[in-house]
Parts: C-alpha cells; sequence; structure tokens
C-alpha cells in the first residue's frame, strides 16, 4: 500500500474499531442509554485511537512481534501475533483512557477499567483480525494509485 492508502486504512479502521469498542463498553456498562453519550463515546475511542496511532509507533509493534517469533509475513500466525499485539496495546490505552474520563483519577480505577478490559480486548481482536483485508481494500479503492 502506498502512504496515502495507509493513512485511509488507519482511519476507517479506526472508526470501524471505535464502534465496536464503543458499543461493546456500552453493553458492559448496562446498556445504551442516550445516543448523545453513546456518540460522544465513539468520538473519545475513535480521538485517542488516532492520537495514540499517530504518537507511538503500535503497529510496527505488533510488527516486530511477529517477526521476533521468526513468523512467516503473510502467515495466519504472523497476522495472529501481530494484531493480537497491535489491538492489546490499542485497547489498553482507548479503554485506560476513557475508563479515566468517566470515572477520574480515583483510587479504584484499576479494578474499574480491568473488568471491561479482558472482553474489550477479545471483541477488538476478533473485529481486527475480521476486518482488515476489508479495510485494506477499501482503502485502495478510496485511493487508487
Amino acid at each position: 500500500m502506498t502512504r496515502k492508502q495507509e493513512i485511509v486504512f488507519e482511519v476507517i479502521q479506526d472508526l470501524m474499531l471505535a464502534f465496536v469498542i464503543n458499543s461493546a463498553a456500552t453493553i458492559l456498562n448496562g446498556g445504551f442509554t442516550d445516543t448523545w453519550v453513546y456518540l460522544v463515546g465513539m468520538f473519545e475511542a475513535f480521538s485517542i485511537n488516532y492520537v495514540a496511532g499517530a504518537a507511538f509507533p503500535i503497529p510496527k509493534t505488533g510488527r516486530k512481534a511477529a517477526d521476533a517469533l521468526h513468523l512467516k509475513e503473510g502467515s495466519f500466525a504472523h497476522k495472529f501475533v501481530r494484531v493480537f499485539v497491535t489491538n492489546a496495546l490499542f485497547v489498553t490505552i482507548i479503554s485506560f483512557t476513557i475508563a479515566l474520563i468517566n470515572v477520574g483519577p480515583v483510587p479504584e480505577i484499576f479494578s474499574i477499567w480491568i473488568k471491561t478490559y479482558p472482553i474489550l480486548h477479545i471483541v477488538g481482536f476478533v473485529t481486527s483480525l475480521l476486518i482488515e483485508d476489508t479495510c485494506i481494500d477499501l482503502a485502495r479503492n478510496i485511493v487508487k494509485e
């Protein structure tokens, strides 16, 4: 992919993951109560994810983890490890930041956050595995080079 296609891919994937993670978090926290609160949560998740991706080499970290295990680039095992590590980092940053936004820096923040983290990580991981190829194809169709 070209750099422009990578940027479009990241935006598409970030939007889809924001929707999925925010929806899962909403369900885990008692369900949908207000459209505005839901949309703000999606905006927060997308913004945090996008800024984290711009500030830290998270996708490269996932790739390096898969490479360190000597997995063949393009294999399912390589994709599995790469996506697992990348997703773990993004979901940790997103979910913990949103927990801080929602409840503040209280002493119980870790115990509040960790209750939803495993499920959010699994949901994000499975979603990432399933949507990656579609997001790549969509980015390539949007930015033809």
